[in-house]
């Protein structure tokens, strides 16, 4: 993967700037793979600040609830396996690697420190 820096989870602290690398990358991967960007109104592609991802929704769940374990947030669920009728996200892939979902998981779970 050209310009993709990926790292395996470590014991320090997941910060914000690792997890927007993370879904920016794959979301240029997958704007790659399609040809196009991804399509408006679904929900947004790029986030500026945690808290506009985390209150980011996509078909009215939003990203992350404050108090949810991060297993249990629609984003982490879509990025492992998808919910209800949608699929695995990005759709049709690439897709993050467990390792970088679980550095996702574990920055929620952290409290989503900048």
């Amino acid at each position: 993967m050209e310009g993709v820096v990926t790292r395996p989870m470590s014991s320090q602290s997941v910060n914000w700037t690792r997890v927007n690398e993370l879904l920016s990358g794959i979301m240029a991967r997958w704007e790659r793979k399609e040809g196009r960007k991804g399509l408006p109104g679904i929900h947004s592609y790029e986030w500026a600040t945690p808290r506009d991802l985390a209150n980011d929704q996509s078909m009215g769940s939003k990203f992350i609830e404050p108090g949810l374990p991060a297993e249990e947030t629609a984003l982490i669920v879509s990025l492992r396996k998808g919910f209800g009728s949608i699929p695995r996200m990005p759709m049709g892939g690439p897709f993050l690697k467990p390792h970088e979902i679980d550095e996702i998981a574990q920055w929620i779970d952290s409290g989503m420190p900048e």
